[in-house]
């Protein structure tokens, strides 16, 4: 699927999340003072050096660090793709048989990564992963997805929220280590370091992608512009409440395209897109021309979608034709 490049759409994703933030950084853990001196749990991902952060750790203990912080890549695909696989159980029966429903990722036994093992070879991999996979990826099956890290814009503010731990069996207050709580320690007090009212944007990017595949992109976009997904450490506690917001979608083409062209349109050989399991459906034209994007030195024609609301209209309708395609096909299975 990935041999050659056929087409490809990046989408430029603001997200902003006024309450607190956090990302830990995991260096933090070899260097940090004591609970009791006023030091926190733990600090946000930044791009600091090791010595930085030794450095930052020791001084800490009162004020808030001020670094450059961002958010990884991997902290908005992982909640990215839950949500996606949420979805996609979400349309389709319970119980659905693999690949017909988005597999479970840990499961040894029924996840594509290990079953993708054990295919006899007389498909391509990408036909027989479910549709999770097909988009992010497996173990034997490059994803199709990337996410860029995202630098946090100005005007956060760097602070530090005090919680305190709760024991599991008296539902009191925490009194350290003994009590089952895992607390170690004198006091349950817990701090943590984190940034509120952050703005930050990564660019998500699809290469060789299914019109399908844009239409639950659709659907997952829009959860994140209402609130409903959020990311990072403490989502229980409250933290990473983020709101998303597209502000640009770039389509690249090896011709400019007069039409929202993808793998099901673009692949000229019906045995091709029989082997590769690639759901045939036309090409919906733009209701509004895209602007040309002159991206210098390129084999690619690069376009702007001019209605971006348009464009998720178009393409979700994909989404939920495919769905019903996978479920006839897992009916048909089962009688």
């Amino acid at each position: 699927m990935l041999k050659r490049n056929l087409c490809e759409a990046s989408f430029q994703w603001k997200l902003k999340c006024k309450g607190p933030l956090l990302i830990r950084d995991e260096r933090y853990a070899n260097y940090k003072g004591k609970k009791e001196a006023g030091f926190p749990d733990c600090l946000f991902m930044s791009h600091a050096t090791e010595k930085e952060i030794e450095k930052e750790s020791k001084q800490c203990a009162n004020k808030p660090p001020e670094m450059q912080f961002y958010v990884p890549g991997t902290s908005i695909r992982g909640p990215f793709r839950a949500q996606s696989e949420r979805i996609i159980r979400s349309l389709l029966p319970e119980g659905a048989s693999h690949p017909y429903t988005a597999c479970d990722p840990f499961d040894q036994a029924l996840g594509c990564s290990k079953r993708l093992e054990k295919e006899d070879g007389s498909k391509s991999k990408y036909a027989a992963a479910c549709p999770a996979c097909k988009l992010f990826g497996c173990a034997g099956l490059a994803s199709r997805i990337r996410f860029t890290d995202a630098d946090i814009g100005n005007g956060y503010s760097s602070v530090y929220r005090d919680m305190i731990g709760i024991d599991r069996f008296t539902g009191g207050v925490s009194k350290g280590s003994g009590d089952g709580s895992g607390s170690k320690g004198k006091g349950a007090n817990m701090r943590f370091h984190v940034l509120e009212n952050t703005t930050f944007t990564t660019t998500v990017t699809v290469t060789n992608f299914e019109l399908w595949q844009m239409g639950l992109l659709a659907y997952v976009f829009r959860d994140f512009e209402e609130g409903l997904v959020p990311i990072g450490f403490g989502k229980t506690k409250g933290f990473g409440l983020v709101k998303g917001e597209i502000t640009e979608i770039t389509l690249a083409y090896p011709e400019v395209p007069t039409h929202i062209e993808h793998m099901g349109s673009l692949m000229s050989s019906a045995k091709e897109k029989s082997d590769y399991g690639v759901h045939s459906c036309a090409a919906p034209p733009f209701d509004h021309p895209p602007k040309p994007k002159n991206d210098g030195f390129s084999l690619y024609k690069s376009v702007t979608v001019a209605n971006i609301p348009d464009f998720w209209a178009k393409t979700a309708p994909a989404f939920n034709d495919y769905i019903k395609e996978l479920d006839r096909q897992a009916k048909e299975k089962t009688a």
